[in-house]
């Protein structure tokens, strides 16, 4: 994994997702890290093409179904911008109904874009990735304290309270950084 990767909370979820249902969709801001998230989702030779690369959009826009062929599982960064793409998509996974086939990430709500005529329902399963929570930008990749709570008896909080690998941190400065 690369150094510089910080770990994201999204990624259990996605990756159970994958075993689960031909496509998954990950909408979510621009820069909050779909693209790199997708860059290490398995299996190892997962190929990735970007639809803001200008020669895969036109292959997208004249022959999606070369694009959608063009390997056995597949990531397609951007897909917001040939939104007809799905059309092909859905062919494909109808012809063969396999876990994990399809990556799709876009940083529009494809359920919710006008000229989207294809929801992949019952095909696929859609995650929202959002910016850094405080813990992801520590590095812990968890959702915070909560979950260890409600795992931990009521008698031995205090102590997983004080054991809290993130430090206190002004609540301005957090604000201010968003997540």
């Amino acid at each position: 994994m690369n150094a510089a990767y910080v770990p994201r909370l999204l990624k259990r979820a996605v990756d159970r997702g994958l075993r689960a249902l031909p496509v998954v969709v990950i909408t979510g801001a621009r820069q909050t890290g779909k693209s790199t998230l997708t860059r290490l989702l398995g299996p190892a030779g997962r190929r990735y093409f970007s639809l803001d690369d200008l020669g895969v959009r036109a292959q997208a826009e004249r022959t999606p179904e070369d694009l959608v062929g063009r390997g056995r599982h597949l990531v397609i960064d951007e897909v917001q911008r040939v939104p007809d793409l799905l059309l092909s998509v859905k062919r494909a996974v109808d012809e063969e109904r396999a876990p994990g086939r399809f990556v799709l990430t876009g940083s529009a709500n494809l359920l919710l874009m006008r000229r989207i005529s294809e929801s992949l329902a019952g095909r696929a399963v859609y995650f929202s990735l959002w910016p850094f929570t405080r813990r992801e930008r520590h590095g812990l990749g968890t959702c915070g304290i909560w979950e260890d709570l409600f795992s931990t008896p009521p008698d031995a909080w205090e102590q997983l309270v004080e054991a809290q690998a993130v430090g206190h941190e002004d609540w301005r400065d957090v604000a201010r950084l968003g997540g």
